[in-house]
């Protein structure tokens, strides 16, 4: 198509028809490598306590219920930070709040490194979460905002394959950090033990990510939400030029016209000209029209179900996520001191226990290199369903992903009352974390799907907030139980995650979804 097939093609248009002439190439390469960057450094930060909690035992005196608590902090912040990004994410943009997040995240994470105290390393862990949920939850939006209809599920699914390398890059790091012959080295070095420089480096993803997002604009669509259509414009034209080469004054949309006929925003120009007292009551009556129509149907019972079913998977999934890794030490242990012999998890932690309390033994924070091992493999696991996960939800659509997902992965957690070796575990533990660890991100599809611009970041909010509720229902119940009756936490998981499955039955079909794009 050459410049002058543009300039014949000169129009007003809605976000779909510019963002369709502004061409689908090298710019959306970059942004998903920019994305999935951020989004692998979500994992990376999300699940860094899996192997701080077996090193820093030692360090922290810490029991069973210690570990629930402080695997349940990051998660508490969570819940406190996803309305207020979400907040800020459809008032400021995508783009701040996102940034803002990750840099909450990453001064967290390096002040947590220095902690000498278990209380103030707590803190810490909290506003972790406070932070890393932002950029979680919203970069899907973020993402999303910047495709079609035509290419949005093909690139929202390849985000999942980096959440995934994410979580193979952290026990390769913690297995050169962590292992005993670093530990050894360290022993003579005072309280900066090997797991504080691996909580250090593991912050420092998330700077990087903050100075990459920082060369990309913000997202069209959401320019054009709050009737800011000349900077939304001169997006389109930046990813036109990118993609196509031509210079920017050949793109052919010359007006943008919003996805609402109503659209109670502010214009660019009328921003500039209402006193600042206006603007704030402006803000506030919008705010409360956005609330209104969320909680109407038929948004609020898609909101229903889309938290229920995040907080069944995430209750699940983070749990025993962050306790995998404690799980095969005690298997590691139990086989040590019981060769020969077969045992299920719930017998390995409860003898574990009763060993401990009978015979008190001398705090070792070195983990077995199995431990690295085992966790590599669960996170290579899920390379297949990541990768393939776009050609699923474009073949069988998105509800159908969920319900099979979310059943199979409720029948692999209810199976692991009845592994009997460290090998069944972790068979079982492949399934289950190839299975669930894409699931939130079509959840966070659907929802990109279902919700309206003006309502999609606090929909992602709320149901990324109903999550880390589950989260922390599952870690401090797992706490409490796993060392006297871990078969409660075990049913009660894979329970949940079948009803989840089932509720899934009633959302509509892609083809059906009720909102203009």
């Amino acid at each position: 198509m050459g410049v002058l097939d543009y300039v014949e093609k000169a129009q007003t248009a809605d976000f779909e028809t510019a963002i369709h002439y502004s061409r689908y190439g090298k710019f959306q390469t970059l942004l998903l490598a920019v994305c999935g960057t951020i989004y692998a450094t979500c994992a990376i930060s999300t699940t860094t306590l899996s192997f701080v909690l077996p090193s820093a035992e030692c360090d922290f005196n810490l029991s069973s219920i210690d570990k629930g608590k402080l695997s349940a902090m990051p998660l508490i912040g969570m819940i406190f930070g996803c309305s207020l990004w979400g907040s800020i994410a459809d008032s400021k943009g995508r783009k701040v709040a996102i940034m803002s997040s990750l840099l909450v995240d990453f001064l967290a994470a390096f002040i947590s490194s220095f902690a000498q105290s278990f209380q103030l390393f707590l803190i810490c862990r909290f506003f972790n979460g406070f932070g890393i949920i932002g950029a979680t939850s919203i970069i899907f939006s973020y993402l999303g905002e910047f495709a079609s209809k035509k290419h949005r599920d093909v690139m929202l699914g390849r985000l999942e394959v980096f959440w995934n390398i994410g979580v193979i890059f952290l026990p390769g790091l913690a297995w050169i950090l962590l292992n005993k012959t670093m530990l050894d080295n360290f022993s003579d070095h005072g309280n900066f033990s090997p797991w504080r420089i691996f909580v250090l480096v593991c912050s420092f993803p998330s700077l990087i990510s903050v100075i990459m997002l920082y060369f990309l604009p913000e997202t069209p669509k959401f320019l054009i939400s709050k009737g800011q259509y000349e900077k939304a414009k001169i997006v389109f034209q930046k990813v036109f030029t990118f993609n196509t080469g031509h210079p920017y004054y050949v793109y052919p949309v010359m007006t943008l016209e919003d996805e609402y006929e109503n659209n109670n925003n502010d214009t660019e120009t009328d921003v500039k000209e209402i006193p600042f007292k206006t603007k704030v009551y402006q803000k506030m009556c919008n705010f409360a029209e956005d609330m209104k129509m969320l909680f109407e149907q038929p948004y609020l019972k898609y909101l229903g179900i889309t938290c229920f079913v995040d907080f069944g998977l995430m209750a699940s999934y983070y749990t025993l996520i962050m306790w995998f890794p404690e799980i095969f030490e005690r298997f590691n242990q139990f086989e040590l001191t019981h060769p020969n012999m077969t045992a299920s998890v719930c017998i390995v932690s409860q003898t574990n226990d009763s060993i401990e309390v009978l015979f008190p033994k001398p705090c070792n924070p070195a983990l077995n290199s199995r431990v690295f091992l085992d966790t590599i493999i669960i996170g290579l696991s899920c390379i297949p369903t990541s990768v393939s996960l776009s050609f699923f939800m474009k073949k069988f659509g998105k509800k159908f992903v969920l319900i099979v997902g979310l059943v199979m992965s409720g029948l692999s957690t209810l199976s692991l009352n009845w592994v009997q070796s460290t090998t069944q575990t972790l068979v079982l533990s492949c399934i289950f974390e190839a299975l669930t660890s894409i699931l939130e991100a079509v959840i966070f599809c659907v929802i990109v799907d279902l919700f309206p611009t003006n309502l999609r970041a606090i929909a992602l909010a709320l149901t990324a907030s109903s999550g880390r509720i589950g989260a922390i229902f599952g870690n401090v119940v797992f706490g409490l139980l796993i060392d006297v009756m871990c078969f409660v936490p075990i049913y009660l998981f894979g329970i949940l995650l079948i009803a989840s499955g089932m509720l899934c039955v009633a959302l509509p079909k892609t083809d059906k979804y009720l909102v203009i794009h």
